[in-house]
């Protein structure tokens, strides 16, 4: 019962489980639902959606991105992004996960060598967060940009924390769900983040294996990897 009660602390259909995830000679254990049966009072952040496979797999591929430094990643849901972060960077602990949803939150549980984890409203007491962790070298942020409501509190967001040196950076997959429809987001996105003097380029995803998998099974969305600097 005490198990159930720390571990499974939603009710049917939501079935947690442990599920190792890897990609090449990483492998992130992670606690989330894996295989969601119904959205039905689902939180998005519990379960593991193709952007952060997408991101993880990109960092996998050029992992001097966050070998060294802090790295924060926002909107972190079950972790996965940030998790492979951390098993890239040469300090684990100068990872933080974070996410503005308790429930999401409680299934993270750092130790000493493992990413840490906090809540991080966007826009919201910015200051004491900066004050408790500092800035960051990198932040990281998979298929958070949705409702447009919350673009600028997560540009602001960036803004605040993204630390000053020259190669700092906020890298981020946006998922383009309805592809034949133009898409307003991105260039408003853009528009704001110049407000806060931050620069907009595209990676490239041609050659990602979990992009094209995520292409394969929907060709009626598309995926943009976006990095912003100062």
């Amino acid at each position: 019962r005490k198990i159930e009660k720390k571990y499974m602390p939603v009710k049917f259909p939501k079935l947690y489980s442990f599920k190792s995830v890897s990609f090449g000679e990483v492998a992130v254990d992670m606690y989330c639902l894996h295989h969601v049966m119904s959205w039905e009072n689902v939180e998005l952040g519990e379960a593991v959606w193709p952007s952060a496979k997408i991101l993880s797999r990109y960092l996998l591929e050029n992992p001097a991105v966050v070998r060294d430094g802090t790295v924060l990643e926002v909107g972190c849901g079950p972790g996965l992004t940030g998790l492979v972060a951390a098993k890239l960077n040469s300090r684990p602990s100068g990872v933080v996960l974070t996410d503005n949803c308790q429930l999401v939150l409680d299934n993270l549980v750092p130790s000493p060598d493992q990413p840490r984890c906090d809540y991080l409203h966007w826009g919201s007491d910015l200051p004491t967060f900066h004050q408790k962790y500092g800035s960051f070298d990198v932040i990281l942020g998979a298929d958070v940009i949705y409702w447009t409501e919350y673009l600028e509190p997560l540009i602001q967001t960036v803004s605040t924390l993204l630390s000053s040196k020259s190669s700092a950076s906020f890298i981020t997959l946006y998922e383009k769900r309805f592809i034949k429809s133009p898409d307003t987001t991105i260039p408003l996105l853009v528009n704001i983040a110049q407000k806060y003097n931050l620069a907009c380029v595209t990676l490239p995803l041609d050659n990602n294996p979990e992009y094209l998998e995520a292409r394969k099974k929907d060709e009626g969305c598309d995926f943009k990897l976006l990095k912003f600097m100062r």
